[in-house]
């Protein structure tokens, strides 16, 4: 079964709330007016107590008492609903009213005490009765005062109709309403639905219209459009990433076919083709090493390629790649030295990623260095951070080459060859084995005058985790 729409919903949950809200606003009013009625009608009961107590205790004779509370109900009409006993059955009195309304006088049995108030029928006709006793001097008078209610009742049976009528009226009014507020405030939602539906891999760089609201709808488009840019830029690198892997690939595995088809031409000797075969060896090599890396790269994104930190030392880190790194430099003959501090650097790291970051560095310092040039390595700390800098007298990045070395396939100078510039991806994972380790790399240079690579591992409070020690 289809779901109602989301308008539909909150106008029948606002309804609901409506609902239960103005019946209990009805059913707490009504028995409030009622009461209030008793309260006001039972006040004046009381005062009418209060009255005949004052003639009592003047000591009259029963006849003059009898007149007195004849003439004052002759004074007040037929409404003085009125019977008066002395306790020991000596004389009684009862109005005309009271006995047209058939009243029974009872004696509430405890003299002195506090009055006590009931709503009884007499035919049709609603009365509120006071039943108590009075006493003046020695003497104990069973007292009953009554009101017609049948005036009082017709004005709250009148505030019942009201309120039976007028509260689903505005009902039907105030669910109307909210059905029009919810479909207003559900409209930009639907409007982003639509444009959000809109972009495809094929228009990434479209967007949603931003709502000038300042509420949750701008942002929830604002929110949505940082999502679509966050999705178009990874699309584009999986995108870029993957020409240009495939570039890369195209050219070897193109060079090898040539090799293969050029050899088995014509018949050869044996040195030649010994020659084919140790070039492509090395073809089949560098493919490798870019596979390898292209590998570590994909896992890197898919965040499949988790490090195992522990507590590392850095000087033995940097200790294990000196005669791998100078046995590189000595290639181009080319002097190489490393400075490290007496005192141990712990980080939380990886060792064998660490050592791939410096040797990448190394590599790239000793690609771009002249023959008899300089490579250093310092090892240092700066404000909770181990600073590990490369330091090379190569040939220098252009200014305008910075910003992109640490991108994937990017190389500084087109021009140079595969054999010397490699394939791009060095630079890119080291700078991801860096953050990684919560740590950065970053690169100053001048041209003709080398360059600096700097990489800031954090380094804990104590210099030391509790993980483990390699």
């Amino acid at each position: 079964m289809r779901p109602l729409p989301m308008r539909v919903r909150l106008t029948a949950w606002y309804f609901l709330v409506l609902c239960l809200t103005f019946g209990a606003f009805s059913v707490l009013a009504f028995f409030e007016v009622r009461g209030s009625i008793h309260s006001a009608v039972d006040e004046g009961l009381r005062d009418r107590a209060a009255d005949i107590q004052e003639l009592l205790e003047r000591q009259l004779s029963p006849e003059q008492v009898k007149r007195e509370l004849a003439e004052g109900t002759s004074l007040r009409g037929e409404d003085d609903i009125l019977q008066i006993a002395e306790a020991h059955g000596e004389w009684t009195y009862s109005s005309v009213s009271a006995l047209r309304y058939s009243l029974h006088l009872v004696s509430p049995g405890n003299p002195g005490g506090k009055f006590q108030f009931s709503t009884t029928y007499s035919g049709d006709m609603p009365l509120r009765v006071l039943n108590g006793q009075l006493r003046a001097g020695n003497k104990a008078y069973d007292l009953q005062i009554a009101a017609p209610m049948d005036d009082f009742y017709d004005a709250v049976n009148r505030f019942a109709l009201l309120l039976l009528f007028s509260v689903p009226l505005l009902l039907l009014v105030a669910s109307a309403g909210g059905y029009w507020l919810s479909r207003k405030a559900v409209a930009p939602v639907g409007e982003i639905a639509r444009a959000a539906q809109s972009i495809s891999e094929h228009e990434l760089a479209k967007r949603l219209p931003t709502l000038q609201t300042g509420d949750e709808l701008q942002s929830l488009s604002e929110t949505l459009n940082q999502m679509f840019d966050r999705l178009e830029r990874a699309f584009k690198r999986i995108t870029q990433f993957t020409a240009d892997a495939s570039h890369e690939l195209r050219t070897p595995i193109a060079l090898m076919r040539t090799r293969t088809e050029i050899a088995l031409r014509k018949q050869r000797s044996e040195a030649d083709y010994r020659d084919t075969i140790v070039r492509i060896h090395q073809e089949l090599e560098r493919t490798s090493t870019l596979i390898e890396n292209l590998m570590t790269l994909a896992r890197a994104d898919s965040g499949s390629e988790a490090l195992q930190f522990r507590s590392t030392n850095l000087n033995e880190v940097l200790l294990e790649i000196y005669e791998p790194a100078r046995l590189l430099a000595m290639g181009k003959s080319i002097h190489y030295d490393q400075g490290l501090p007496e005192t141990p650097i712990r980080i939380n790291g990886n060792a064998p990623s660490l050592r791939r970051l410096f040797l990448i560095l190394i590599d790239n310092a000793v690609k771009y260095t002249a023959r008899g040039g300089r490579i250093s390595v310092v090892l240092n700390t700066s404000n909770g951070t181990a600073v590990t800098e490369i330091r090379d007298s190569g040939v220098g990045i252009s200014p305008s080459d910075l910003p992109h070395i640490f991108e994937r396939f990017y190389r500084a100078d087109a021009s140079r060859s595969r054999e010397s510039g490699g394939a791009g991806l060095g630079l890119s994972i080291a700078k991801w084995i860096a953050e990684a380790h919560q740590g950065n790399i970053s690169v100053a240079s001048k041209v003709d005058e080398g360059s600096v690579f700097r990489v800031q591992i954090p380094v804990p409070n104590d210099g030391l985790t509790a993980v483990g020690n390699d």
